[in-house]
């Protein structure tokens, strides 16, 4: 195999910190049913697969199969149903899962990575993303309502999410995976969902304790938030956060932000999956990923990425283009 189209863990852990491989790399954080099956030969009826939910050897033959550089093993909680939390008493019966139990999950990961020259990326979520879904009856709605009429709720659960993902982080810490990444949508496109005064003080010092838990192990962090990324871009600097995911063109110029921001955060994503990926051409991709690798990558700081993931309205072909095209010209 040409080695540029191999996956390496090497190049994205230089990207992360800003250094030049020998290639610009590639990762992508979900691939879902119709790109997962097509690039692994299966029929593409069937029960719906993505690279979250195959099994660990098959998830690592499937982003070798592309050259993408890591796979990701989730270890987030989700309080399911979602919308299933009114009152106290209701987060009184909530069971939290034994967070030591992440190591059995991230375990066949690293046993199916081995030797393939694909990393590991431990899934993690800040607090939230998860607290908006928990609670209900609405979800995101009664967030909203809820941080007026039940605020201490609101906070018991932000607490309870932060407090289980820095456990999980403190039991899979001496395994040897390669990167955190930490996913929270707090902004839509058009701004955040919370005032600034909230997002300072109910997101901000609690993202910042799960973010220095995942500093603490020495792997780097790449953040994700979808929609507008201004309002938390400072929070990330300051924190000395590596990497920002997926800079949706809808909402971000991906160019001011290198401009402003180039110099300490790695830039991970930005190929329209609203635009060329999903309704343009295999040479609209091209000249898109091209474009990207040109005026982003020269220090080192790029990873190309779809602006959100590989979800079915992506033509698979586009997805295919995307990484020969990094291949060809992230050299």
């Amino acid at each position: 195999m040409d080695p540029l189209a191999a996956p390496d863990i090497r190049r994205l852990l230089a990207a992360l910190d800003h250094r030049k491989a020998d290639r610009v790399p590639n990762f992508e954080i979900l691939i879902d049913n119709q790109a997962a099956r097509h690039i692994l030969g299966m029929p593409p009826d069937g029960e719906r697969v993505t690279l979250w939910t195959l099994p660990p050897k098959e998830a690592v033959r499937l982003v070798t199969a592309v050259g993408q550089d890591a796979v990701a093993c989730s270890l987030t909680w989700m309080v399911q149903p979602d919308g299933s939390i009114l009152t106290g008493a209701d987060a009184d019966r909530i069971e939290r899962p034994d967070p030591r139990l992440a190591r059995d999950r991230m375990q066949p990961y690293l046993d199916a990575i081995r030797g393939t020259g694909v990393g590991l990326c431990a899934r993690l979520s800040g607090p939230m993303t998860l607290t908006y879904m928990a609670l209900g009856p609405v979800p995101i709605q009664s967030f909203m309502y809820l941080l007026y009429d039940n605020r201490p709720l609101v906070e018991r659960l932000m607490d309870m999410f932060v407090e289980y993902h820095i456990a999980v982080i403190e039991a899979v810490k001496d395994m040897p995976y390669h990167f955190h990444y930490i996913g929270d949508d707090i902004s839509s496109t058009t701004g955040p969902m919370i005032s600034p005064k909230d997002l300072a003080e109910l997101w901000a010092p609690r993202t910042e304790r799960l973010i220095r838990a995942a500093q603490a192990t020495g792997r780097p962090i790449l953040f994700h938030c979808c929609g507008m990324l201004a309002p938390i871009l400072p929070y990330l600097k300051r924190w000395g956060v590596n990497a920002v995911h997926p800079i949706q063109p809808v909402a971000n110029d991906i160019y001011a932000i290198k401009a402003e921001y180039g110099d300490c955060l790695t830039l991970v994503g930005n190929i329209d999956v609203a635009g060329c990926l999903s309704f343009g051409t295999a040479d609209d991709t091209r000249q898109s990923v091209r474009e990207h690798i040109e005026r982003l990558a020269s220090d080192g700081g790029y990873v190309v990425c779809s602006s959100h993931s590989i979800i079915d309205s992506v033509k698979v072909e586009n997805y295919l283009a995307m990484c020969q095209a990094t291949r060809d010209f992230g050299r």
